[in-house]
């Protein structure tokens, strides 16, 4: 809200150097859905690596949390679908991500899944004051089990 932002700057203020100027800034949350399929090693439980795969890609894309380096994704970022490569280090039973769609959200009343409104993208581009949030997920085999 604009009451804490503004108690934040005056915080920040009393704690500057005299010759700095804190600019505090409301972040913007751009809402995206993602689409993942992988490709299993053999004999991995499919229910088991969707459940994974999903809390990965909430993790990883969590803004305060999530991110490379697990300290938050900064702002200006650009989430590429390259980045979703490390979940096959990270979970045991993924062998290949096969393809990686994101879609962003224009419209947060409408709450169609990205994948059932058309074709995605492969990254993301944050402005200044955006943080990502995810709206929903989808984890997908090779073989098109969900």
């Amino acid at each position: 809200s604009a009451g804490l932002k503004d108690h934040v700057q005056r915080y920040l203020a009393k704690r500057c150097l005299v010759n700095v100027q804190p600019v505090v800034r409301l972040a913007t949350f751009k809402p995206v859905d993602v689409s993942v399929v992988l490709r299993l090693r053999p004999n991995a439980n499919m229910i088991q690596v969707r459940d994974l795969a999903r809390k990965w890609v909430e993790t990883f894309l969590d803004p305060y949390d999530g991110g490379i380096d697990g300290a938050g994704w900064p702002f200006r970022g650009t989430l590429y679908a390259q980045d979703f490569g490390r979940m096959t280090n990270d979970l045991a039973g993924v062998r290949h991500v096969v393809d990686v769609q994101l879609y962003e959200i224009e419209d947060p009343e409408d709450t169609t899944p990205g994948w059932e409104r058309g074709e995605g993208t492969r990254t993301v581009v944050l402005e200044s004051d955006d943080l990502l949030v995810i709206r929903s997920v989808r984890v997908m085999s090779e073989e098109g089990e969900s």
